[in-house]
Formats: C-alpha cells, structure tokens, sequence
C-alpha cells in the first residue's frame, strides 16, 4: 500500500474517532444536564452551580464504556479523557475541535475552551481546599490533619511542635473526652498560631451512630476468641451467658440486632475479628468466630467497632448525644464533620441541626461528609451535590470502615471512584484511616506506609491519628509530600527533569 492509501486509512480513523467522540459529548450534554436539573430542585448556592454542573456531566460520562475510545485515540496524540474530571465538557470540546482540525472536518461551531474557563474549572477544587482547611499549606499542595491526644487539651508545647512540624488542621474527636478538654485543646490551638505564625484549622468530628461493643462479661481470664470459638452479642444492658458460652458483649446500637439472621457475617474490631450467626436467642445473636487476624486469637475488647456488612439498616446520623456535641462544634470549629453519612436526607438532617445552631457570622460554616458504607459510596453523587450545594463541603476517605464494609480486596477501586467523583465536583477529600501508623506508634516506619503517603497525595488532605511519635509524623509526611508533589498532580505526570535521566547524557 503506498503512502497516500496509509493516510486515507489514518483520515478514515479519524473521522470515525470525531464522530465517536462527538456522539459522547452529545451524550453527556443530555443526560449531564437532565440530571443537573434534578438536583437543582433543592436550589444550589451559586458558588457551587459551576462545580454540579461539571459533577453531573461526569457522571453521564461514566455511564458509558469508553476503553476501546480511548485506546483509539492513543496513537493520535489527543488521549485526554482519562484526566478530564475538572473540566468536563471543556475537555470534550478541545478534544472534539483538535479532530475537527486534524481531519478537516466541520465540528459546528464548538471551539477549544477558553483559557480563563480552563483555569476558572481547575481552579475551583484548590479554591474549595483553601475555603476549608486554610491558605497555609506550609510550602506544599497537600494538607495535614491530626487527631488530638487528650494531653493537647493541657500540654500547650505538644500542639505548638504539631503546628509548627506542618499540622494544617486539628481533629477533635467527639467520641472522646469532653467540652473542657476540648476547650483546652483549642485554646492551645488559637495561642500556637500566634506564636508560630502558620494558621490552623479545628475539625470537629461528630462521633454518629457507630455500632460498638459496650460492655464485656466473661468468665476467661483472657477474653480472646479464636476460629471455632461462640460468643454472644446481646442488646440488653444487663446480660447473663447462655449456656455453653463463655463470652458475651451488649452494643451502643441494640436495634440492628432485630436485622440480623442465621449467616450473617458479623466482623468486630475493624475485621480483625470475622463472624457468623449461628442462633438468634432472646436478646440477641450467637455468633461463631469464622476467623481471626492472628492464628491463636484475638482478644475481645470494649469501645470497638461492630460492622454488619450485608444488613440493610437505616440509623438517624445524629444521636442524641450528637446534637449536645454540635450544640458546642457550632460556636468553636472551623468546619465539622459527620460520620456514617449514607445519602441525601442524612445531609438533609444536618442541615436542619446546623441551621437551627449556627449564627449568621457563622452560617457557612463548612462540612465533612465520612464516607463509611457501601451506601455512602453508592449515593455519593447526590451527597456531594446536597451538601456542596449548601455549603462549603468536603469528604473524608474513611478507610477502616469502608473496607470491613465493601471487603479488603474492594477498597482500592472504591477510593479510587471517590477521588475521581470528588475531583469532578471540586470536592476536596480527606485520605484517613491508619496512615503512618507504625511510625507515629513507634518511630518506625514500614515501606508499605511510605507508598500509602504517595498513594494519598492525590487527596487534598491526610489525616494522622495520635500516637507517642505524631509529631516525628508530621514531619516526614510533610517531608514526602513536598518531594513528590514536584513529579504528580492528581493523575497527571509534572515532567520535571528526573536526575536518573541527565546522569544518563554524562560522559
């Protein structure tokens, strides 16, 4: 075949390509807009109008299969649509005009983006991450948010070396201590701005209604259960064991008890402990240890999360005892978040205790969503699109549960979707959940942990749990970021020149 047949073969492919691609725009126009128009029945602030628009066009995006698309537009030089999450139809429009010009072909008036509408989409999530956690990022992209040990709320000099090692936000636990610790941790917080000069966010983080074990009864010295072993879940306060039984615990949510049959998987402890139900008694569950995390068992202990993954259960996100602490969260954080938050009405609630609590200085004051569930992560689109439409607003990765929720080997793609739907809304997300554990435990650190800082970089934020060395973690979580952020934004490569590459070119 000669030359001239080679490019009428590449022409064909390429008219091919563009009417491919503008039938998906076409696509994501429709069904973007239809669904846009859906949400917009409950009105949407008008900062976030842009930022719904742009989510509800992603996710009419896709709905559709677009591999072989993509594969095909590889050897052309134009494969943009695996980064367009910030700017949607934007990106469509280049890609569709670039063709357009390659093949000769009429695109009818659409046109490359404007370059102000380019940065005003790309803008948008660094805008919303300053909005919530602060302008001072301590010289990187990425935020760092700690949990509060209790001494934070009377060692003054443990909060000023956390701000001053590159802390961004302080997370206030409301599952733990109380309003005058609480007071003295911010009032440690607000001096250690003065004196070190960086400002520092407090998150107030509403404990919802997290199923727990409450209280233990046990007639072994060494409360552990091991694979074989029974026990008893119970939702009574006072508890007697059954016959045969060595070891029962009662839980902070009995209702759900009610939900559960002979099967159900039960895990405790954040699946280090893995159940099912053998027998339903008067009460409560017995339940059958399936497997452990460790070979010779794992010991039982109160405080400790009950996760029931296929029960379909629906709990008010606020407590009783939640409404007390957000009585005292609106007047004193800068932003609050709310856990097991599993769709839209859950917002909805919020909402109506935020405004009933808040002053008018204060009306907007943002909103952490904890993503917890398989539901959380299924109707995210809409939470995303009720609670940013009514306020500044971000989510929170919250590993632990999801992954004792969705299963160990379905986590990786679960976080990947929400960093991919929060970027398309502008949303910016809090990567949790056991980052740098062994070194803020220990001071050492585990090559795995390092790797998870990187994974987590392509977050606008990462949270650290409290530890006898948070502040050694700190330090080099701030570290590697500062050093990894010059190579990748989000999904895209920065091409800084690599020193690998130059000691390549010397003699």
């Amino acid at each position: 075949m000669n030359g001239r047949g080679v490019v009428s073969m590449d022409m064909k492919e390429g008219r091919a390509l563009l009417e491919k691609v503008m039938e998906v725009r076409k696509s994501v126009i429709e069904e973007g807009d239809r669904l846009y128009g859906r949400w917009n029945r409950t009105p949407i602030r008008k900062a976030y109008e842009n930022s719904a628009q742009n989510l509800a066009h992603y996710m009419a995006f896709r709905k559709m299969d677009l591999r072989e698309l993509q594969e095909r537009l590889i050897p052309w030089g134009v494969s943009s649509l695996g980064r367009l999450e910030a700017d949607v139809l934007g990106t469509l429009n280049a890609l569709t005009k670039t063709l357009g010009s390659i093949t000769g072909e009429d695109v009818g008036g659409i046109d490359y983006r404007s370059q102000a509408s380019f940065r005003e989409r790309n803008e948008a999530l660094r805008n919303n991450t300053d909005e919530i956690f602060g302008g001072n990022r301590h010289d990187r992209n990425e935020r760092i948010l700690v949990t509060m040990p209790a001494a934070a709320g009377s060692d003054y000099s443990l909060v000023e070396s956390l701000i001053s090692s590159g802390m961004n936000m302080a997370r206030i636990n409301c599952a733990h201590d109380d309003p005058e610790v609480w007071g003295g941790m911010i009032e440690n917080i607000r001096e250690a701005e003065k004196k070190t000069g960086h400002t520092c966010r407090v998150l107030m983080d509403i404990s919802g209604p997290k199923i727990r074990t409450k209280t233990l009864l046990t007639t072994k010295r060494n409360p552990k259960v091991k694979e074989g072993e029974r026990f008893l879940i119970s939702g009574q306060t006072s508890m007697t064991l059954p016959k045969g039984i060595e070891l029962a615990v009662n839980t902070s949510v009995p209702e759900v008890l009610g939900k559960m049959k002979k099967g159900q998987v039960v895990k405790l402890d954040d699946g280090h402990i893995e159940a099912e139900v053998t027998e339903t008694v008067d009460g409560g569950v017995i339940c059958e240890v399936v497997r452990t995390v460790k070979e010779n068992g794992v010991k039982v202990k109160t405080e400790k999360g009950i996760n029931i993954p296929d029960v379909d259960y629906k709990l008010d996100v606020l407590t009783e005892q939640d409404y007390k602490d957000l009585d005292f969260a609106a007047g004193h954080a800068d932003a609050i978040a709310f856990s097991f938050i599993k769709d839209k009405s859950d917002i909805d609630l919020i909402e109506t205790a935020l405004r009933d609590r808040l002053t008018d200085e204060r009306r907007d004051l943002p909103a952490i969503a904890k993503i917890e569930t398989t539901e959380g992560i299924r109707n995210l689109p809409e939470i995303i699109q009720q609670a940013a439409g009514a306020r500044p607003f971000g989510v929170m990765l919250a590993r632990g549960d999801l992954a004792v929720e969705t299963g160990y080997e379905r986590l990786s793609e679960v976080q990947e979707e929400l960093l991919w739907i929060c970027e398309a809304g502008h949303v910016p997300v809090i990567w949790a959940t056991q980052v740098v554990e062994s070194l803020v435990k220990t001071g050492i650190p585990t090559r795995s942990e390092i790797s998870d800082v990187v994974a987590g970089s392509r977050a606008e934020c990462i949270m650290l749990n409290k530890g006898d060395y948070i502040v050694d973690g700190v330090e080099v979580v701030s570290d590697i970021l500062k050093k990894f952020e010059v190579h990748q934004y989000k999904k895209t490569a920065m091409l800084r020149s690599l020193s690998i590459a130059e000691d390549a070119f010397k003699d």
